[in-house]
């Protein structure tokens, strides 16, 4: 997935604005000022004029309110009622012996903010900047909403997909072969494929839940103690067959004695089986190292591959939702995993991190504190 936003403000081209004034002097100064800034300016004396030039989709309209034919008030309701122009960017700027109830009206037409003259080069120019600001962030956030929903249909498609194909399967056999004569072993065929895409539809959707509660603040911890070298040895267990179907060799340098810690369980299960899946995804077929070391006041849980690496620009993002690194775009999954390793680490009060070059593999490192006292 790209990165949201991946054209900064500074190296973004400069808006076409609209400006909307039916008084000459007004509408020159008001031009020349947002010339001055950088902007591209298109101009119009009538409200129909805007209405004409406003389908040409400049990225904001910055328009005066009393004007003879149509005023602005009702420009900015017809620009709202278009499909083509109904998220445009609008602001009013008026003279300033405008009343309460004509900024409230000309919100609740649709405006997006409303300005009064006089007002100075600078304070026009910040406040055109910062409203775009907004935008670019809004468009942004619409743009990473669209791409994961893209994801997340292909990857619950993919389970449902397959999971239709094996009762139709089961449904073939019942209708052509009589009940009580079909095989268990046929049965067996059938269904225990579906069941496993059962489990992986099961696995997605708890993901999407995670993130959920992420984001509402509303992941809680079951804390007791627990030995985090028995954890690991039993996530790796636990995966040992998604280990062989990625022609992977996991290898387990764990020390002979529990180290023991403060922690939900099932929770840090997650971190590892995160961290595990993702070295066996982009491991390249090569062995991946699962370590557990004591330090003076943290246990470390190290996660080695020698498989493809993450350039420098993409590390710090890859713990963001719904990211991956560059080069990954064909493995499945919702670019999720590492940002709830991240927030369930982080709700231990530790730390995650990741040392990697592109082509030499990846170590993600995580420190989790041995005692804490804090509140979970």
């Amino acid at each position: 997935m790209s990165e949201p936003g991946t054209t900064t403000e500074e190296a973004r081209p400069k808006a076409t604005i609209l400006v909307v004034n039916d008084t000459p002097s007004v509408l020159y100064l008001t031009a020349l000022t947002l010339k001055r800034g950088g902007y591209h300016v298109v101009e119009a004396t009538s409200g129909t004029e805007a209405l004409r030039l406003a389908a040409g989709r400049p990225d904001m309209v910055l328009l005066d309110v009393r004007m003879p034919d149509i005023d602005g008030y009702e420009v900015c309701r017809r620009l709202r009622a278009r499909e083509e122009t109904r998220d445009l960017l609008i602001a009013h700027l008026s003279s300033k012996a405008v009343s309460r109830e004509d900024r409230v009206r000309g919100l609740a037409q649709g405006a997006d903010a409303y300005w009064t003259t006089p007002i100075g080069d600078e304070e026009l120019l910040a406040n055109v900047e910062a409203l775009l600001r907004l935008q670019v962030r809004a468009q942004a956030a619409v743009r990473v909403r669209d791409e994961f929903l893209s994801i997340a249909a292909h990857e619950l498609k993919t389970p449902i997909t397959a999971l239709r194909l094996h009762l139709e399967r089961v449904q073939h056999h019942l209708s052509r072969t009589p009940a009580e004569t079909i095989s268990r072993g046929t049965v067996e065929a059938s269904t225990a494929p579906a069941i496993r895409q059962l489990v992986r539809l099961q696995q997605l959707l708890d993901t999407l839940l995670d993130v959920s509660r992420v984001g509402t603040q509303r992941l809680k911890l079951d804390v007791a103690a627990l030995d985090l070298v028995e954890t690991v040895r039993e996530v790796a267990q636990r995966l040992a067959v998604q280990a062989r179907a990625a022609e992977v060799e996991p290898r387990l340098e764990l020390p002979s004695e529990p180290v023991i810690l403060f922690g939900d369980r099932l929770r840090l299960e997650q971190v590892v089986s995160n961290l595990l899946t993702n070295a066996f995804k982009y491991g390249d077929r090569k062995p991946v190292s699962i370590r557990v070391e004591e330090r003076e006041d943290t246990v470390a849980l190290i996660v080695k591959d020698e498989g493809i690496g993450i350039a420098p620009g993409d590390q710090a993002r890859i713990f963001n939702r719904f990211e991956r690194a560059a080069g990954t775009g064909s493995a499945d999954g919702l670019g999720l995993g590492l940002y709830i390793a991240r927030e369930i680490v982080t709700a231990h009060g530790g730390t995650i991190t990741v040392d990697s070059q592109p082509g030499r593999g990846s170590t993600f490192q995580v420190l989790l504190p041995r005692h804490r006292t804090e509140r979970y």
